[in-house]
């Protein structure tokens, strides 16, 4: 099994180190209990002060006062391939923070597509984009790790082709057949026939399908395509309950890191250069 690592990293001083590693354990013990059972997918998640403290290869979560999306966050790749995410601070963004960990660990490119049958009358077989917490991703449908807020996500029976009463859909259970999307939720997918990117939203009991139109040359991935169209949506579905993970208003006491003596002055130019690569890129979408 793939060992892929998460760095979780503050930019903000509205979120402190001790605040973040409380969060970092939490989403540690999801992606270890929870989710490598059912995707067979492990991770580590470590918190750092600074994104030039990262290791290479490390997949790093950025948080912010501010991102350039009018979601809460938002999983990207870098020039490099390897994909980042950018998360907002907010009174959920350890649930924000959750989301964007697993859909980053299930599908690091962006493409990474399950085909079935469409859930838009009249549409035959389409392939859905792989974004596991999406459908339930309202905070309604959260649960609690060591006391924090964190994502219900899907398994990878949620596209299977026929319903089955001994079948597990999403983590939580909240989801109970193939393809369903929740209120809060939404989900989207490619429609070979017409070549387009269609979405579905659900508010309450309301069911809205959008076409985005046809897939554009050169679009990066899929998830790009995606993301933006629903982000009001998910803002909505994140904040739309009461926060019910951890306040994170407690005082911790943290020790700063330090690379090793030995050798630290040629990793950390390494280390520098390849966070001002990110950094550069972070702050194209994120001017100050």
């Amino acid at each position: 099994m793939l060992l892929h690592q998460i760095a979780l990293v503050s930019q903000t001083k509205k979120v402190s180190l001790s605040q973040l590693t409380l969060v970092s354990a939490a989403l540690q013990k999801q992606v270890t209990r929870d989710l490598r059972p059912i995707w067979e997918i492990d991770a580590t998640v470590d918190v750092f002060d600074r994104l030039e403290d990262v290791p290479l290869g490390y997949w790093p979560v950025v948080i912010k006062d501010k991102i350039p999306f009018p979601a809460q966050g938002i999983h990207l790749n870098q020039t490099n391939g390897d994909p980042f995410a950018l998360v907002q601070v907010s009174s959920n963004w350890p649930l924000t923070t959750s989301h964007e960990c697993l859909e980053m660990l299930v599908d690091p490119s962006g493409n990474k597509t399950a085909a079935g049958n469409s859930v838009k009358p009249g549409q035959g077989r389409v392939t859905y984009l792989v974004e596991v917490c999406d459908p339930s991703e309202a905070a309604g449908f959260g649960y609690t790790v060591n006391g924090v807020l964190v994502s219900d996500f899907y398994t990878p029976e949620y596209f299977a082709p026929t319903f089955s009463s001994s079948v597990r859909y999403s983590f939580v259970g909240a989801i109970k057949e193939p393809r369903q999307v929740l209120d809060g939720g939404y989900l989207s997918w490619f429609d070979p026939a017409s070549t387009h990117i269609f979405q579905l939203f659900v508010t309450g009991k309301k069911k809205t399908f959008k076409d985005l139109g046809p897939v554009p040359e050169g679009f990066g991935t899929l998830r790009s395509l995606t993301d933006e169209p629903a982000a009001k949506h998910r803002v909505r579905a994140i904040n739309g309950a009461p926060t019910r993970g951890l306040l994170l208003n407690m005082a911790v006491s943290a020790g700063d890191g330090a690379l090793a003596a030995r050798g630290a002055r040629a990793i950390g130019k390494e280390l520098q250069h390849n966070a001002e690569t990110l950094q550069k890129q972070i702050d194209r979408l994120c001017p100050a």
